[in-house]
């Protein structure tokens, strides 16, 4: 692999058979904006296309966002200078227009969320109550309403993200010849760290999501990798055996240094969500007591390893589906492209958010030993979510919810309605000038003060959030519940697409 520097932008390239492919990535995501910029970076990128007569494949992720464009290398250098050029002295005047235009149903595909649900997604609710409104305890929340978001704010946005000292550019071959790249001077960004620790030992809650799912506190490397791919495989196994329609997603998301929070999420089918949620989250929580308890077997490691490192063409099992779905040519020439997209990873990231070959490579060298003690040490953090209304009983797990007190301030009172009445609620909603209150039948008031609420609207329903606790609750069956349109701030008002 070469590597050379293009008006101070790292680049990256190797000979490569095929099309030639160049892609422009900038170390900036949906980590990095603010709870009340959500979706900023998705509406510069798609800003900055209109400009361009090129048509790039973009990508505006959790951790960065790029443009990849294919061809003749002379004419994709034009490209790339043209974008850079863009970038550089952005045209902002038409933002309203895009705005109009955007489609606010892209987020979650661009993210590379792999979920039904984005709003109820379980690891979304885990990300954002172990880190608050920070990071990726972002990703549970809505986009702001583009509408909302200025000129002046998209300008500093460039300004302090797309930088050169903030980019990598990667080529499948020799970069064009003169190639320019005149993007604005800066360093390689610093991101935002999330909070650590959270509940003392292993704690559960639950949460407005439609699935269990599960995560822990780890260090990133290549014990991480082999306790994920173990603690995935097994739990499958265990979901099936036990007649749960499900499948999991395994999840790997950097919070800062070099922490992740490592983790699986579950997806139900089938019509008993709770009886199959209760059986999944002892699953998950057993499952993982045993890998710190007991040593996994060699055998499971080296699957794990192989399974990850093999060409797709050599796993029989994995080129049958691939065919199928008529993607194999491009699974096999991603996986011949894996080490330069790494390479360009290290450029920009301490960690990155996928697995690369450096960590199966290491992990070939791990035995079962060093995967049951990651497991013991980072067990303590363990945190798992429950849909509401799921019954757990989960030993050595403590229970964790959200703080609440017992005095009721005055405010406008707002019912449950018949429907949620006949339902068995007792509950009641307290509109206040700096907050909003919800009342338990037993007394306790969980309150939302304005400065960290969140109202989301989706498919007929409303949901009340704490962005500081990162929770929902559903409070659709309160009469009267649209006023909270009115008291929230503009921008804490959100519409789902999901």
């Amino acid at each position: 692999m070469r590597r050379e520097e293009i008006d101070t932008v790292r680049v990256l390239w190797q000979e490569m058979p095929g099309e030639f492919t160049a892609t422009l990535a900038f170390g900036v995501g949906a980590r990095d904006e603010d709870v009340d910029q959500l979706g900023i970076t998705h509406l510069v990128t798609r800003h900055l296309l209109l400009s361009l007569l090129a048509e790039p494949d973009t990508t505006a992720g959790l951790l960065e966002t790029s443009f990849t464009l294919s061809g003749e290398p002379t004419r994709v250098g034009e490209d790339l200078g043209e974008l850079a050029a863009l970038v550089a002295a952005a045209d902002l005047s038409g933002l309203v227009l895009t705005a109009q235009q955007l489609d606010a149903t892209d987020r979650a595909t661009d993210l590379d969320l792999d979920v039904d649900d984005a709003v109820r997604d379980p690891w979304a609710s885990l990300l954002a109550r172990r880190l608050g409104p920070t990071g990726p305890g972002l990703l549970r929340w809505p986009v702001v309403d583009p509408h909302r978001l200025t000129a002046d704010e998209a300008r500093a946005h460039l300004a302090r993200w797309f930088t050169a000292g903030n980019a990598v550019l990667t080529c499948t071959g020799p970069p064009p010849a003169g190639l320019r790249l005149p993007l604005p001077a800066g360093p390689r960004a610093a991101h935002v760290t999330g909070p650590s620790g959270g509940p003392a030992g292993p704690a559960w809650y639950a949460d407005e999501v439609v699935a269990p799912g599960i995560a822990v506190t780890a260090t990133a490397g290549p014990q991480a990798f082999l306790l994920l791919r173990v603690f995935g495989t097994r739990v499958d196994a265990l979901l099936e055996r036990a007649g749960v329609k499900a499948w999991s997603t395994e999840w790997s998301t950097p919070v800062g240094g070099d922490r992740l929070e490592l983790g699986l999420s579950l997806h139900l089918r089938g019509r008993n969500r709770h009886r199959d949620s209760a059986v999944a989250a002892r699953i998950l929580w057993q499952e993982l007591l045993r890998l710190a308890a007991e040593e996994p077997t060699p055998t499971e490691l080296a699957t794990v390893v192989t399974r990850f490192t093999r060409p797709p063409a050599e796993d029989p099992q994995l080129r049958d589906g691939l065919e199928r779905l008529g993607v194999l040519a491009a699974a096999e020439h991603a996986h011949a492209q894996a080490p330069l997209a790494e390479a360009g990873h290290q450029e920009l990231f301490d960690v990155y958010d996928e697995f690369g070959d450096a960590q199966a490579s290491a992990a070939s060298r791990l035995g079962p030993a060093d995967v049951r003690a990651a497991a013991a040490s980072w067990l303590p953090s363990a945190l798992l979510v429950v849909p509401v209304g799921v019954g757990v009983a989960l030993d050595g797990m403590t229970r964790a919810g959200c703080p609440v007190g017992s005095f009721t301030p005055q405010g406008e009172l707002l019912r449950p309605s018949l429907a949620r009445r006949l339902r068995g609620a007792k509950d009641g909603l307290v509109l206040g000038d700096d907050a909003c209150h919800l009342v338990a039948a037993d007394g306790t008031v969980h309150s939302f003060p304005m400065g960290d609420i969140m109202l989301v609207q989706r498919r007929g329903e409303t949901l009340l959030g704490n962005i500081r606790h990162g929770c929902l609750v559903d409070v659709s069956g309160f009469t009267g519940v649209d006023k909270l349109v009115t008291r929230v701030p503009p921008r804490r008002h959100r519409i789902a697409h999901d």
